[in-house]
C-alpha cells in the first residue's frame, strides 16, 4: 500500500490482524483481469474505528469505463455473461479475512450453489450491486488497513491495525448435509475471546441449491 511508516504509526497500524486467501485456478482469461482489477482497487484501503465497510460501495461501478471485462455471473435462476464476472471471488476474500480478524460481519449471503472457486464451502460471500452486499465493521480500537495482491492463481487479503488482545477461534467450514443433486448445507462460527473469555460469537449459515437448477445461457460474442 502506498502509506509511509509514519502514517501507519500515527494511526495505530502496527499488526497484521488478520489474512484471508482464495484459489481462482482453471478461471477464464476475463474472469482472471477482472478479478485482478477488482483486488486493486482495495488495496491501501483505510477503515475508520467503528466505520461500516461495504464492498459494493468502495468497489463502485463494475463496467467497461472501470476496466471491467463481460464474464458469467449468477443472476437470478440463470448464469449469463456481465461486466464484472468473477468479483465475488474478491468477496470471499474479504469475507475470510474478516472473520478471520474478528470484525463483526453486518451483512454477508452465500452463493446460490456450490462454486469450485471458492471451496471450502460455507466460506465465501456473494455480492451484486446493490444487493447482496458484503459488509463488516471495523470494531477495533484503531484504524484498519487493506493490504490486496494477486499471485499466480491466489487473492490474499491481508487486515492491518491494533493488536487489543481479542483472540479469534475459527470453527469449520463443516458440510452439515449433502446431496446427489449437488446441493448442501454447511456452517462456520466465529468466536471472539478477551482474557480467555467468550465476548461475541457469530454463526454463519449456508444453504447452497443444486446446480442443475442454473442452466448456462448462450454467450453472444
Amino acid at each position: 500500500p502506498k502509506i509511509s511508516l509514519r502514517q501507519t504509526n500515527k494511526l495505530g497500524i502496527n499488526t497484521l490482524i488478520g489474512q484471508g486467501t482464495s484459489n481462482f485456478a482453471g478461471s477464464p482469461k476475463n474472469r482472471i483481469h477482472n478479478i485482478k482489477t477488482g483486488t486493486a482497487k482495495f488495496n491501501g484501503l483505510i477503515l475508520n474505528p467503528g466505520e461500516e465497510f461495504s464492498f459494493n460501495t468502495f468497489l463502485g461501478e463494475s463496467g467497461p469505463e472501470q476496466g471491467f471485462l463481460a464474464e458469467l455471473v449468477i443472476k437470478k435462476d440463470k448464469i449469463i455473461p456481465e461486466y464484472g464476472g468473477g468479483l465475488c471471488q474478491v468477496s470471499t476474500t474479504v469475507f475470510r479475512s474478516a472473520v478471520n480478524s474478528g470484525l463483526e460481519i453486518t451483512q454477508r449471503t452465500n452463493h446460490s450453489f456450490p462454486v469450485v472457486y471458492y471451496n471450502p464451502q460455507g466460506f465465501d460471500a456473494t455480492v451484486y450491486d446493490p444487493y447482496p452486499d458484503l459488509r463488516f465493521i471495523n470494531n477495533t480500537p484503531n484504524h484498519l488497513l487493506i493490504e490486496a495482491f494477486t499471485h499466480e492463481t491466489y487473492i490474499t487479503f491481508n487486515f492491518y491495525g491494533t493488536d487489543d488482545g481479542r483472540k479469534i477461534k475459527i470453527k469449520g467450514p463443516y458440510i452439515l448435509e449433502k446431496n446427489e443433486d449437488g446441493s448442501m448445507k454447511a456452517v462456520l462460527t466465529q468466536e471472539i475471546y478477551q482474557d480467555g473469555e467468550l465476548i461475541n460469537k457469530q454463526v454463519f449459515s449456508s444453504n447452497y441449491k443444486s446446480p442443475n437448477l442454473y442452466p448456462v445461457e448462450n454467450v453472444v460474442e
